[in-house]
């Protein structure tokens, strides 16, 4: 398997593990990652191996900042997709964007933004800006 493949398989998989962080995955959250993994060019069957467990994954960051904000941003999105934001949801982000090299000021900004408005979509450049603030 290609590093470029495994770099989107990971994102796959902690986006399915953060639909599952409350317990259930909503249907609205499984379109949003199929969705991200047709984008991806990755087939539905690799999603469906990495919910049941056949694919073990490994965390992989990818290798460009950029990349690593739009998975940051993909993982914001589906929290508040359903309108409905877990403190386990929150922690699982704010977990991830550190594991991730993303500054600490930074994930938990926009994490307060999403938390005081679950139903507001964080536009990507809006994203961006709070990154850029942050950056040396």
């Amino acid at each position: 398997m290609s590093p470029e493949t495994e770099k989107k398989l990971s994102h796959l998989n902690d986006l399915i593990s953060l639909s599952r962080v409350d317990g259930e995955e909503s249907h609205i959250e499984s379109s949003f990652i199929d969705a991200v993994a047709e984008r991806l060019g990755i087939d539905k069957e690799d999603v469906q191996k990495i919910k049941s467990g056949e694919l073990n994954i490994k965390f992989t960051t990818p290798s460009s900042e950029n990349d690593v904000i739009d998975q940051f941003h993909r993982l914001i999105l589906l929290m508040g997709i359903d309108k409905t934001i877990y403190h386990e949801e929150v922690q699982f982000c704010f977990e991830l964007g550190i594991k991730m090299g993303l500054n600490t000021n930074a994930i938990a900004e926009v994490l307060r933004k999403i938390v005081r408005k679950p139903e507001y979509i964080l536009q990507r450049d809006e994203f961006e800006k709070i990154f850029r603030k942050y950056s040396n």
